[in-house]
């Protein structure tokens, strides 16, 4: 019995514990978080954050780099637009 009184009451501490914690209160309205978004886009701090998040998101760390076949298709891409841009600027050479 005496070990069952104890589980018991390690129970009951660790339960009142986790639900002193969790009790915090948040007095925040819906308006208000909004306006505090606002804020921080207008000051800049939420481009600050997006920018230091992509740099980590960059990182080449082998499963998030892109496969042959997309590597292969970026490159066709930029061959394309530069062969369509100096196509263009030929033309445009051509008329005057």
């Amino acid at each position: 019995m005496n070990t069952l009184n104890k589980i018991a009451l390690i129970a009951a501490a660790l339960v009142t514990t986790g639900a002193a914690f969790a009790a915090e209160p948040v007095e925040k309205t819906r308006a208000e978080v909004i306006a505090e978004l606002q804020a921080a886009r207008d000051s800049g701090e939420v481009a600050t954050l997006s920018a230091e998040q992509a740099g980590v998101g960059a990182l080449n760390n082998g499963l998030t780099a892109p496969t042959s076949a997309q590597i292969a298709a970026r490159k066709a891409a930029e061959k394309a637009a530069v062969a369509k841009k100096g196509g263009a600027t030929d033309a445009v050479n051509a008329a005057k």
